[in-house]
């Protein structure tokens, strides 16, 4: 049995509000606790029964903002000095071995 149509626009209502005080953040706490804000609002909502097409929009948000999550971990890039000394090495230890 489904809740009562009062609770997906509860629903929807803080999935909402939850993505409009974060459209966009180079803080990766801010991120995190998004993607941890919709989880739990996933969770009580598949506990009070919330209708599948508010279910379907929060998982949504919550697939995409993990996405983002996991896509803007900062990475170790190596120096361009240091790219461009590794591809000269090959070229010195060419012209240096007599064949």
């Amino acid at each position: 049995m489904r809740a009562d149509p009062c609770h997906d626009s509860r629903f929807t209502g803080e999935l909402a509000a939850l993505l409009a005080t974060k459209q966009s953040s180079d803080d990766e706490a801010a991120r995190e606790a998004l993607f941890a804000a919709l989880s739990r609002l996933e969770r009580q909502a598949l506990i009070a029964g919330a209708a599948d097409s508010t279910l379907g929009k929060i998982a949504e948000a919550r697939f995409l903002v993990g996405i983002l999550r996991d896509s803007m971990r900062p990475s170790r890039i190596a120096p361009l000095r240091s790219l461009l000394r590794l591809a000269a090495e090959p070229r010195r230890l060419a012209e240096a071995d007599p064949v």
